[in-house]
């Protein structure tokens, strides 16, 4: 009986230091990944400074620290937040000119507060279309999530609709996430919606005054305050 016990102590010790290691294991990846996240943002919107565009303008330069509070979504994870989750989200695409003047004042904001950034790239997951001989046609659908997006924020978007450039609107029958576009969501509920940067830029390769920066940080600090407080 005694020999049994001490074969179920050992297999015991065993058994939780193989938890422990599970669990340490774990959690440095965790920690990896996010520290892997920071540098891909801030690689992927700083690789374009300076860079020409195809439209011949240059994109808005963008200074990133390598431990910005930035998290990478998928799809189904924004879906998931949208539906019963917590956080401050971001939608945006790095050569968007508008989201790289919004960068700089988010992540300032977020790394004073201490919030997490969750961050959905929503360049190629969102439908296409273009006007064809007087037609409306569509060249790419939208992925199933983007859809899903659609309807959790449907009472916060607007009809989308495409000009063809002589004063012709057409009705794309759907509403449309723009770019950049910022979430806050508690429990499942959206407590701040905002789009854009401040309605004084006309341009998003315009920079910001000084004011206009206060301004917005003004907004991202009650879009955070938002899902902090008993809204």
């Amino acid at each position: 009986m005694e020999k049994r016990n001490k074969i179920i102590l050992i297999l015991i010790i065993i058994l939780t230091v193989i938890v422990l290691i599970l669990c340490g294991y774990l959690l440095i990846n965790r920690n990896n990944l996010w520290v892997d996240d920071a540098k891909k943002f801030r690689n992927e919107y700083m690789k374009l400074n300076d860079q020409v565009n195809s439209d011949g303008a240059v994109y808005p330069t963008v200074v990133i620290s390598e431990d910005n509070n930035v998290k990478y979504l998928t799809e189904k994870d924004a879906v998931e937040m949208l539906k019963e989750g917590t956080g401050l989200i971001y939608f945006g695409f790095n050569t968007c000119p508008w989201c790289r003047s919004l960068i700089p004042t988010l992540l300032e904001v977020s790394e004073k507060m201490d919030e997490t950034v969750y961050y959905l790239d929503i360049k190629n997951i969102k439908s296409t279309f273009e006007i064809k001989n007087g037609e409306l046609v569509t060249t790419k659908k939208g992925t199933k999530y983007y859809y899903q997006l659609l309807e959790l924020l449907d009472e916060h978007l607007d009809a989308y609709y495409i000009t063809d450039g002589e004063g012709g609107d057409y009705d794309t029958y759907e509403k449309r996430i723009y770019s950049p576009t910022l979430v806050a969501v508690k429990d499942g509920d959206i407590t701040g919606f905002h789009t854009g940067t401040v309605s004084s830029q006309l341009s998003g390769y315009d920079e910001l005054s000084n004011a206009e920066k206060e301004e917005l940080k003004n907004i991202i600090i009650d879009l955070i305050n938002s899902k902090n407080s008993n809204y």
